[in-house]
């Protein structure tokens, strides 16, 4: 998985590395992927390309251990609901709170920022920087 994913971030179309780990936490569940962390995370970096913290509580994803990998890293992240109905809007919290027990700052969160900014980033500027 690890090449597949790091081929899959250096694409200056990949804007974020959705469902890092592919895990399911409720129910039957489905274990996590096996990548190198490390190696992925320091190619989102290097490229411009933010990691999704999935706020579904089913998901939950990435795991406390490496979403604190990728701030090693240096990569913004994304917060996201996966939501697939309005009700499920609210779930942005369970992010939130991932994200604050992480120690991810404010401005390394995409989706805080100004939309200018971050229409600029999703347009290209950030493969430049």
């Amino acid at each position: 998985m690890t090449q597949r994913m790091v081929r899959a971030v250096a694409n200056p179309h990949v804007d974020i590395l959705g469902h890092c780990t592919g895990r399911i936490v409720v129910g039957k569940g489905r274990p996590p992927s096996a990548f190198d962390a490390v190696v992925v995370f320091e190619a989102c970096a290097a490229g411009g390309t933010a990691v999704e913290i999935n706020s579904r509580p089913e998901r939950l994803d990435p795991p406390d251990a490496l979403l604190r990998d990728a701030m090693k890293a240096g990569c913004m992240v994304s917060i996201d609901t996966d939501a697939h109905a309005p009700g499920q809007l609210e779930w942005q919290h369970n992010g939130v709170r991932k994200a604050v027990a992480c120690g991810v700052e404010t401005p390394r969160v995409i989706n805080t920022w100004p939309a200018d900014q971050l229409l600029a980033w999703m347009s290209g500027a950030k493969k430049e920087e």
